[in-house]
């Protein structure tokens, strides 16, 4: 039992790496299913390490799901590309005409808009001027977590533009991320936090049943089957005969299962044993001797040591039989 229990054991410890992992798997796609640039994504794609650290920096910045027309001018509205936005919208053209600022980072180079008429470039920034408002245009790219580990010289030169307007607020502008759903369920509005916790206690709660062997990993056994031997009514017998003394029935239905073992009669079974050259020759000769010769006055002592000899001769020919199988085998 002790074994067991260790084995167990050994091979819970060796699951909790696998379990780790499996919660670290799951987190990385719970990640990669949060929109590319959002402030939520923690991930290389995400924004999450630029949203921070300017709340960090105490600028006013905000995430807001809201589109940019319910937003007054008062407000820097930072979109990046992703969902149903299109930058030429009526909506945002006559937001941005009337004085707002908006920030839009996208990946295309080449992007046709309605607000070519009069722009200027500022190191890798694209600045529109429309009306009474502005457009800046930046590559998505600049401002990834993955990014901003080895580079932050774009993110610098971003907000000392945006410094350059007045403003109540930075609103990150995640709105039409989302405008292709429908409806988000209840397990999509909770917080990424609370699901890695939740899928940790499953891991953990799978773990426990596994080590329990309850359903989930092996099932613990309420006795243990053995395998029941080939000469057991045999001995159950010489124990009966042995606890009331019977030592000569002992010992004759010790003979009696050699000589059914060896299939030959009381009288030809010896001469079979020389002529196979078989073992333990000098005790085949006393068993046969002293069961034939009927010892009316026999000792205990002499019975048992028949008994014994009897033993090693059916162990021999057992022997033989195995290894006289195993050799046809391996001609076949």
């Amino acid at each position: 039992m002790k074994i067991k229990v260790s084995k167990d054991l050994v091979l819970f410890l060796i699951f909790i790496p696998l379990f780790l992992w499996c919660t670290l798997s799951i987190s990385n796609s719970l990640n990669n299913k949060v929109p590319y640039y959002s402030i939520d994504n923690k991930s290389k794609a995400g924004y999450s390490v630029f949203f921070e650290t300017l709340k960090k920096l105490n600028i006013p910045v905000d995430r807001t799901l809201n589109f940019i027309e319910d937003f007054d001018t008062n407000s820097i509205q930072i979109v990046a590309q992703g969902g149903n936005f299109n930058i030429n919208d009526a909506n945002v053209e006559k937001w941005v005409s009337n004085g707002g600022v908006l920030v839009y980072l996208s990946t295309q180079n080449n992007l046709s808009t309605k607000y070519n008429k009069s722009s200027k470039v500022n190191g890798k920034m694209k600045i529109y001027k429309y009306d009474k408002g502005t457009i800046i245009m930046l590559n998505a790219s600049y401002l990834t977590n993955e990014t901003l580990i080895n580079n932050t010289s774009q993110a610098y030169e971003l907000l000392k533009e945006i410094n350059n307007y007045k403003y109540e607020k930075i609103c990150f502008n995640e709105a039409y991320f989302y405008t292709s759903i429908d409806k988000k369920s209840l397990w999509d509005s909770i917080p990424m936090e609370i699901k890695y916790l939740v899928y940790q206690f499953i891991v953990v709660l799978v773990a426990f049943f596994y080590y329990k062997g309850k359903r989930f990993g092996k099932v613990v056994p309420l006795y243990v089957e053995e395998e029941r031997s080939e000469n057991e009514y045999l001995y159950s017998a010489a124990a009966l005969y042995r606890q009331a003394k019977c030592w000569d029935i002992m010992a004759e239905n010790y003979y009696k299962n050699f000589l059914r073992k060896i299939n030959y009669s009381n009288d030809e079974w010896l001469e079979y044993w020389n002529r196979e050259n078989l073992p333990y020759i000098d005790k085949a000769k006393k068993v046969y001797e002293f069961m034939n010769i009927k010892q009316s006055r026999a000792k205990v002592k002499e019975y048992i040591e028949i008994v014994n000899m009897l033993e090693k001769l059916t162990n021999a020919l057992e022997k033989r039989r195995d290894l006289y199988w195993k050799t046809l085998k391996k001609t076949q």
